[in-house]
């Protein structure tokens, strides 16, 4: 894996990761709150980069061209689906439709943030340069 795709890889496990402390503290205030975080953090970010794979979201082509961004909210509409269940299996839990709603918006929010800002930085370089 180059050093873009790797930088993507990791900016979007940091997305996930803030997106899921902010839902667990705003929903927990007690000391539970990093003894339920691997539940709901590691199965969204497995799910992200299955369907970020699948959707291609790391190829260059993709990750550097503002009309490829469609992809990401389709990919956190997977990856909420697939991790809400996943949580929901392993904490014994109901599957809560609005749950796998909530959590797709906010991790599309941030990923279309962070998408973009990492095009507009890089882009047209890193397409450039693979291209070429």
């Amino acid at each position: 894996m180059k050093l873009p795709q790797f930088f993507l890889l990791v900016d979007d496990a940091i997305v996930i990761f803030l997106v899921t402390l902010l839902g667990i503290r705003f929903h927990q205030t007690d000391p539970s709150l990093f003894a339920r975080l691997p539940y709901t953090l590691f199965p969204f970010l497995a799910a992200w980069i299955i369907a970020a794979a699948v959707l291609r979201l790391y190829s260059p082509t993709t990750a550097s061209a503002w009309n490829q961004l469609w992809r990401v909210p389709v990919a956190a509409a997977l990856a909420a689906l697939i991790g809400a269940s996943v949580r929901a299996w392993l904490l014994g839990t109901p599957l809560v439709p609005i749950f796998i709603a909530v959590m797709g918006a906010a991790i599309s929010v941030g990923i279309l943030i962070s998408r973009s800002l990492f095009i507009l930085a890089f882009g047209s370089h890193w397409s450039n340069r693979e291209n070429g």
